[in-house]
């Protein structure tokens, strides 16, 4: 995600301080978790934000310490024993003081060697496709499958409304802390959380009002006004309804790749995830020939510290850049830096809100601002540590869902936990594996001559070529 540190604009004198609500004051919902709710309404029944991470586990699992650990952290975060009723239609947040743990163990060990993988991944791929009942149940559960003695898979899926992949480093610190406790037979020492979602949902109100609120939607307005759609070739029409099918499949770069990136964008003197980002932009110009187009990206809040704290926080900003003049990559990286910051000056206002400002055309088979998101995290995901025991590290479980036309993530640590998630109502597997090797190619021929004008590199010419021929549906 974007490193931005904070611009003068949000560290102005007149924003709230994070603080704790006042005992029985009713909960709010956060505007993102308004929009999730609203979405669900919508769309009941889909799993698209479902949240479901997969670990091998081996060694000597204390199942029912395990168990008193995911308990534990549900008392601990009011979010994840959060429920939104909608009497009028308007989600509103209710704190469960008391819930079904969802945590399900099933022994495969009746079936025969070769088979038991196999099912247990079946299972798996079931239960992260189990959407969550939003007015019934904790935001997140968990299963348990085991194959052997000490081998086993374990599945923990969460609703975004109440959680994205930030939270793992606070979410495994305590369940390994919770864990030890229970087999230690002693209470946890875990301090409590220093503040609960409830709060940075009413620090949001509070914030989000006022001369602040109009200066962030004007910025909003002026950014994206008359902002084109972005124009990808696909292989089928575009359907009468946005179906949320879709697809994920894993994505290796080559570390040798993930280096050279990293040294063009210290020598450019911005950020990996921004040079990143430069580049995928020339990619999507290369497949579209647009020189104008939008792009989501998701950022953390930049005005409040959210360690320690379980949540749904993140921010898609939808960020502008334009190629056109024909620049080197070089001049674009530099381009796309100064659009970044501006962006992220007013990036605290939700999408939502941005969408309610631009107004922009309605569309039921489209996302509105933008149908391309892009990820770049600095690392991979946390690895679960517990003593005696061997994690694996989580990887993210494919539910046969997308959010948008096409999603792309690149992580810039390793090159490890890329990938690609796409809508297949409008792509063929075929497609999105000739992307995936092209962007390839193009990020490798940018980092390797960034001070060429686009118009002169190769692999951008042939994919323009390429896609050029192939109709946009």
């Amino acid at each position: 995600m974007p490193e931005a540190t904070n611009p003068d604009f949000l560290r102005s004198t007149d924003l709230p301080a994070l603080e704790r609500r006042p005992p029985g004051e009713p909960c709010v919902a956060s505007f993102s978790q308004l929009r999730l709710g609203y979405l669900d309404q919508l769309a009941p029944g889909s799993a698209v934000y479902n949240i479901p991470f997969l670990m091998r586990v081996q060694g000597p699992l204390n199942l029912e310490a395990l168990r008193q650990a995911h308990s534990g952290l549900i008392g601990r975060h009011e979010s994840l024993r959060t429920i939104f009723l909608a009497p009028s239609g308007t989600p509103i947040p209710f704190v469960l003081k008391k819930w079904i743990l969802q945590f399900q163990e099933i022994d495969l060990r009746h079936l025969p060697q070769s088979d038991r993988e196999p099912e247990a991944r079946r299972l798996a791929f079931e239960d992260a496709a189990k959407p969550f009942n939003l007015a019934r149940e904790p935001m997140v559960r968990s299963l348990l499958l085991r194959l052997d003695q000490e081998d086993y898979l374990f599945l923990q899926t969460f609703h975004h409304i109440a959680f994205e992949g930030g939270s793992l480093i606070t979410a495994f610190a305590e369940l390994a802390a919770l864990y030890q406790s229970s087999i230690d037979g002693v209470p946890p020492t875990l301090p409590d959380p220093p503040f609960q979602y409830s709060d940075f949902a009413t620090w949001q109100r509070r914030f989000l009002q006022g001369d602040r609120l109009t200066n962030l939607e004007n910025f909003w307005k002026r950014h994206l006004a008359d902002a084109p759609q972005i124009q990808l070739p696909t292989d089928h029409p575009r359907p009468s309804r946005w179906s949320q099918r879709g697809k994920r499949q894993a994505v290796q770069f080559p570390s040798t790749l993930i280096r050279d990136l990293q040294k063009l964008a210290r020598g450019a003197e911005t950020s990996p995830y921004r040079a990143a980002f430069a580049a995928f932009n020339v990619f999507l110009h290369a497949c579209t020939g647009q020189q104008d187009f939008c792009v989501g990206s998701p950022v953390l809040p930049l005005s409040v510290n959210v360690d320690r704290m379980i949540g749904f926080f993140v921010n898609t900003v939808v960020f502008r850049n334009n190629l056109s003049g024909d620049p080197t990559f070089h001049d674009f990286m530099i381009r796309v830096n100064s659009s970044c910051h501006a962006s992220l000056r007013y990036s605290e206002l939700t999408l939502e809100k941005v969408v309610d400002a631009v107004q922009p055309p309605r569309d039921p088979t489209r996302t509105p601002l933008f149908q391309v998101n892009f990820r770049a995290p600095k690392e991979p995901f946390p690895i679960l540590e517990i003593k005696g025991l061997e994690f694996s590290r989580p990887s993210y479980i494919d539910n046969g869902t997308s959010k948008f036309d096409l999603s792309f993530e690149l992580e810039t640590q390793t090159g490890e936990g890329s990938y690609i998630e796409y809508c297949t109502d409008l792509f063929d597997q075929p497609t999105i594996d000739r992307m995936r090797d092209d962007f390839e190619d193009v990020l490798q021929e940018l980092v390797t001559r960034p001070d060429t004008k686009l118009s002169e590199l190769a692999t951008l010419q042939a994919v323009r070529r390429r896609e050029g021929h192939r109709p946009n549906q």
